[in-house]
């Protein structure tokens, strides 16, 4: 959408790039716009979710603009008046597209529910995003990189309802016999919008396949299986929550049923996830500890349903190594017997102790600010690090 004064350029918005997104927008006067957050509901047409925004401005170097975000009221879990902001959910900006700062000012209307952003471009555009992106693209190139070490191997484990490719990295010590080694897996990405989480996994991935001496190590007594992004069509598409049916990969596994091929129609994705956890664990080999991630605004904290004793102490295990040893700051205490249709279900199907990991994409306490883009991939090596030595005797 153009707007030009008599002396300046047009100041035009562009979405016609990966993952991006935005809903209509209101030229107000110059240089000031109010732009809906286009959102996505479910298969429904219930549980509206606004927690994604992703676009570019142009022509606005050395312009004083004025950006209110609006429309981002929803639902959660059926429940009403769910928001996708808060005063401390700021945005963030890039010049290039490529490295991401929050915004140092935002004005929060909490009756009307809308985040107001004054700035000066310095550059001719502006890239503007709830969180910094994480792409489709982005995660194919790190896949090619990873691909190359010999202790990676990436696999095809199905496709998504657009036909977009699912993969699983497997990474250990191939000279080492697996037999006797710990398994654990990773995930993340299930819902488009908690990019974090892939700025999480890529930490993982680069640490756990690098020559570091730690990593070197539990590649001797680990295998390690990450499923990197859950779903690549919502993420390419700029979408929020749900897969390209509607459906939240996160609220089904206990229904999806490998036996009924509706599943396969309708979430290919947890269907294909699924058959890869189910076929290792029945080829004999248990898996000790699965992490999904996710992102919240200003919570953090773990849940799982795995509540037997020994799988309480691992879970305990891991929380207190990421609270000792990276910025994992809990927002309150592990929640047992917590997520029956999430990942967490498969405790109940297959006895996997699954643990959902939260992270808040405001301040984080331990940090003394917003989570960064570095601070992520910092994380990821850490998570991994302490998923392994959980597990390890």
């Amino acid at each position: 959408m153009p707007t030009a004064s008599k002396t300046m350029p047009p100041i035009t918005f562009n979405t016609n790039f990966e993952s991006a997104s935005l809903g209509k927008i209101e030229a107000l006067g110059e240089g000031r716009f109010r732009c809906h957050v286009e959102g996505q509901a479910d298969e429904h047409g219930r549980n509206r979710q606004a927690t994604w925004y992703y676009f570019r401005m142009d022509g606005v170097r050395g312009r004083d603009l004025v950006l209110t975000l609006t429309d981002l009221a929803g639902e959660y879990n059926d429940r009403p008046g769910a928001v996708a902001m808060n005063a401390d959910t700021v945005p963030v900006y890039s010049k290039h597209g490529q490295i991401w700062h929050h915004f140092p000012h935002m004005e929060w209307d909490d009756r009307a529910k809308e985040a107001t952003l004054r700035f000066r471009p310095e550059s001719n555009s502006i890239w503007i995003a709830h969180v910094p992106p994480y792409t489709h693209s982005d995660l194919l190139r790190r896949l090619r990189q990873i691909d190359r070490s010999p202790h990676a191997r990436i696999e095809v484990i199905g496709k998504t309802v657009q036909g977009r490719v699912l993969h699983l990295a497997t990474v250990t010590d191939i000279q080492v016999p697996d037999v006797g080694k710990k398994v654990i897996w990773l995930a993340a990405r299930q819902h488009a919008w908690e990019a974090g989480t892939s700025h999480v996994m890529e930490g993982a991935l680069c640490f756990i396949t690098s020559e570091d001496e730690r990593a070197q190590e539990l590649r001797r007594k680990v295998v390690f299986h990450l499923l990197p992004m859950g779903d690549p069509d919502g993420v390419a598409g700029g979408k929020v929550r749900f897969n390209a049916n509607g459906y939240d990969l996160n609220r089904h596994w206990d229904e999806v049923d490998l036996r009924g091929k509706e599943y396969l129609r309708k979430m290919p994705e947890i269907w294909y996830a699924k058959k890869a956890l189910f076929a290792h664990v029945e080829a004999g080999r248990p898996i000790e500890l699965m992490v999904n991630l996710h992102n919240t605004e200003t919570a953090e904290y773990v849940d799982t349903l795995a509540d037997d004793p020994a799988s309480r102490a691992l879970v305990e295990r891991l929380e207190q190594a990421l609270v000792a040893r990276s910025s994992f700051h809990p927002s309150r205490p592990p929640g047992f017997r917590s997520g029956a249709g999430t990942t967490n279900a498969l405790y109940r199907e297959k006895r996997i102790p699954v643990v959902l990991l939260e992270l808040r994409i405001g301040t984080n306490a331990q940090l003394g600010r917003r989570p960064t883009v570095a601070d992520r991939r910092r994380f990821g090596r850490d998570l991994i690090a302490a998923m392994a030595e959980a597990v390890l005797p």
